[in-house]
């Protein structure tokens, strides 16, 4: 076996155990009283959302982003870490020297290392970091928003292929029956039993199917692209998708549904990925204040070195200059007049400070808009998956009694076809149903940060 296929089964494997621990903790999940998510009726969808989460390119670049604060975030404390440093130099050069006549060669050898540490600035070294620390937070409040949406909408493509799949198994069996009500009128005119317009309608309505089942195959392909794009996967094939998924749960759902969001809504301050965003950002604008008004205040730092001055002014040891220094001392910086500058950023420093706060509070107030939103949408689109499933269970019910009269010999076989087609009709219909009330119900549970990928 080459390194190349073994390297391809150990990572098969190792993403069929990622599915499987996925699947477990979605039953966790649910276990612990949490809305049934596509993914836990789908063994396909819970495999293919995993391999998502690990290979999307959309994560590889977020993980690329969160690397990028996280390095951030140690510059900043480096500040309370000392530095080193230091130069030297060494040259040749001709003086001309006001004691002496013409010009005299000259070697100058000289070097400084020193290490510097910051004493005291008023709090400022101290606030840098924390508004390090809560730029990490916000990216990796942003990560965890963006696993969430990752996993809506790899949830929303992933039922939209199953649709397609089968809207495309619909269109083909539509132009079989055309296909067949074709020959069959084509024969009926051979007998003349039938006329040129009967062959001609037919014509057309097989010509409009074949232009469906084209329709159809489009979707379908636009389909597996986008859930292969969304989650590096390859493309699924017609045969790879099923051509149904087990509806939602209403039921218990509602129940769910309904404690968790009076929950949120009672918290006294009910909050979300974005607006704790909103409220780190404020804490920034408060610290970057504080920043500014110190600005102008006296600064020390610890410093210590040593350091080597030597001039040779001539070939002569006698004429030579050499200072050599070991230093430790106290420095101190002090910015007493800019032009009144720092008063000016105070003042913008204020004015972004109060645009924070508005925004904090229309972030609030928009979230639980869209809670409240999200609810009562999803109420109404709870009863369309109910009103969608019992037709289908009509249809399927009826299909049945015309097979059995069928065997009876008081049906035909086009009037079971006729049966057939509307129960891809129902199934389309009900797997649109399933379709909005997943994508709603995932939108909810990720504005209110209880979706079970998380």
């Amino acid at each position: 076996m080459t390194p190349f296929i073994f390297k391809k089964l150990y990572l098969d494997a190792e993403i069929r155990l990622s599915a499987l621990l996925l699947g477990f903790c979605l039953f966790c999940s649910f276990a612990r009283s949490q809305p049934i998510l596509p993914e836990v009726v789908s063994p396909q969808l819970s495999e293919i959302l995993q391999r998502a989460l690990n290979q999307s390119p959309r994560m590889a670049i977020r993980n690329a982003d969160a690397a990028a604060a996280y390095a951030d975030m140690q510059t900043a404390k480096s500040e309370r870490l000392p530095s080193v440093g230091g130069s030297a130099r060494f040259q040749k050069s001709d003086e001309n020297r006001g004691d002496r006549f013409g010009s005299v060669p000259t070697d100058r050898a000289y070097y400084n290392f020193s290490i510097n540490q910051v004493l005291f600035k008023w709090g400022e070294v101290a606030r840098n970091i924390q508004n390090a620390e809560i730029r990490l937070a916000i990216d990796q409040r942003e990560t965890r928003k963006a696993y969430a949406l990752l996993a809506s909408e790899v949830r929303s493509a992933y039922l939209t292929l199953v649709r397609a799949r089968r809207g495309l198994e619909r269109a083909q069996f539509a132009l079989s029956l055309d296909d067949r009500a074709l020959n069959e009128v084509r024969e009926k005119l051979a007998q003349s039993i039938a006329s040129d317009v009967d062959v001609y309608q037919a014509e057309i309505k097989q010509q409009r199917s074949t232009y469906n089942v084209g329709i159809a195959e489009d979707k379908f392909l636009v389909a597996s692209a986008l859930l292969a794009r969304l989650t590096g996967t390859p493309r699924l094939s017609f045969e790879e998708v099923p051509n149904d998924i087990p509806p939602p749960s209403i039921a218990q759902d509602a129940e769910i549904i309904v404690r968790e969001v009076a929950q949120f809504l009672s918290d006294a301050e009910p909050t979300n990925t974005d607006l704790r965003k909103a409220l780190e950002n404020l804490k920034i604008q408060q610290n970057n204040l504080k920043n500014t008004e110190v600005s102008l205040r006296p600064k020390f730092t610890v410093s210590a070195g040593v350091s080597l001055d030597d001039q040779t002014y001539s070939r002569s040891v006698l004429d030579r200059y050499q200072v050599e220094s070991q230093y430790v001392g106290i420095n101190l910086s002090w910015s007493i007049f800019d032009g009144f500058a720092t008063k000016r950023r105070v003042r913008s420093q204020l004015s972004k400070i109060r645009a924070s706060e508005i925004r904090v509070e229309d972030t609030r107030r928009k979230l639980i808009d869209n809670v409240e939103s999200h609810a009562r949408l999803l109420k109404t689109l709870a009863l369309a998956v109910v009103i969608d499933e019992r037709n289908l269970d009509s249809a399927q019910i009826q299909l049945e009694a015309m097979i059995e009269s069928e065997a009876r010999g008081e049906a035909s076989e086009a009037q079971i076809d006729v049966l057939r087609l509307g129960v891809h009709d129902a199934v389309g219909g009900a797997l649109y149903a399933r379709l909005n009330y997943w994508n709603k119900l995932s939108s909810l549970l990720g504005l209110i940060d209880q979706d079970p990928i998380l």
